[in-house]
């Protein structure tokens, strides 16, 4: 069984705290109070601060320190019009690309997330959010797509997490039944009904953060 290294611990603890909305976005966080809070040392707790700085989570602006990412709605609409194309594609490749092994895999996913919203963790429902369109990118077998696509689900982990800290249970549900429809349209090999169903999923995003209206801050 693998233990966790103290910077793993590390790292996960903070993680949460920042997809839990903890921290304010664009908060300025201090690495010895970080230390301090989570009652770690702070050389794991500087390790663990770098890898969230490479994943794009926290942002280490030079003499001045570092801040939790903070995304404007523009931001967040850019990402969620790239996203819109990419994601229809990948699923468009998933389907063709499909294995009995690949749609079992979206499957588990999607159990662990209607599991993980049962209990409440509203973390974990983020993070398999994510997971679940990795793996339709990753079925696609695009390895310029998939990573693309990877690059934009660790800021929309950030984006999802401030979409649902209002009523995250409702959300959260609402996401799931769309990932349900997604997995139907997989398994039933119907593309352009499966593009119609990621359109909505990410739509439904793009609702909740009232991005409709006007975001030309």
């Amino acid at each position: 069984m693998h233990h966790l290294s103290l910077k793993e611990n590390a790292y996960h603890i903070i993680k949460d705290k920042l997809l839990s909305m903890e921290y304010e976005c664009g908060s300025r966080l201090r690495e010895d109070l970080l230390a301090e809070e989570i009652s770690m040392s702070r050389t794991p707790v500087r390790e663990a601060i770098q890898q969230l700085t490479a994943e794009g989570y926290i942002i280490n602006v030079p003499r001045k320190g570092i801040f939790v990412v903070s995304l404007t709605p523009k931001e967040i609409l850019n990402l969620l019009e790239i996203r819109m194309t990419l994601e229809r594609l990948a699923v468009e490749k998933c389907i063709k690309n499909l294995t009995a092994g690949d749609f079992e895999m979206l499957t588990k996913i999607h159990q662990r997330y209607k599991k993980a919203l049962e209990n409440d963790q509203f973390t974990e429902c983020i993070e398999l959010d994510g997971v679940f369109h990795q793996k339709i990118a990753l079925i696609a077998d695009n390895p310029k797509l998939y990573k693309f696509i990877k690059e934009i689900e660790e800021f929309m982990l950030i984006a999802r997490a401030m979409e649902k800290k209002i009523d995250p249970r409702k959300k959260h549900a609402q996401t799931l039944s769309e990932h349900e429809a997604i997995l139907t349209a997989i398994e039933k090999q119907d593309v352009d009904l499966a593009k119609e169903m990621i359109s909505r999923n990410i739509t439904a995003i793009k609702h909740s953060l009232h991005l409709d209206e006007d975001t030309s801050e």
